[in-house]
């Protein structure tokens, strides 16, 4: 869980591992090819329209865990994503730009993080 966001990044429950995640990820499957993305919020309205029976309903931020998981476990190779949604690398060259895209946007991030440090300094400097 992340500091000021535990109610919307709590770990995921057992249920949403054993049975949501790999409806997700076979779901995947049928996305190659950065043309072919699927938007989260697709995902999301295609899962609870499919699954209108149970009383799960999938969120986008469930959604992040999910994916977040389907990837740190390699459940399913290559899985990227852009602006358009997620789909799997069709080649290295489609993997190399997400990894890259990952990269630059954790720097920004850094650089944010290493603003407000310096922000805060100043102020306990005053």
């Amino acid at each position: 869980m992340l500091i000021n966001f535990e109610e919307i990044t709590e770990d995921l429950n057992d249920y949403e591992i054993k049975t949501i995640l790999p409806l997700i990820a076979n779901g995947l499957l049928n996305y190659k090819g950065k043309q072919n993305a699927i938007s989260g919020s697709l995902i999301c309205k295609r899962f609870n329209e499919r699954n209108s029976n149970i009383k799960y309903k999938l969120n986008p931020v469930k959604l992040r865990k999910i994916i977040s998981c389907i990837r740190l476990r390699g459940d399913v190779m290559h899985l990227c994503s852009n602006s358009k949604g997620y789909y799997i690398a069709k080649d290295i060259n489609e993997l190399d730009d997400c990894i890259e895209s990952l990269e630059q946007r954790i720097s920004q991030q850094m650089r944010v993080v290493k603003s407000l440090v310096w922000q805060r300094n100043q102020q306990q400097a005053s």
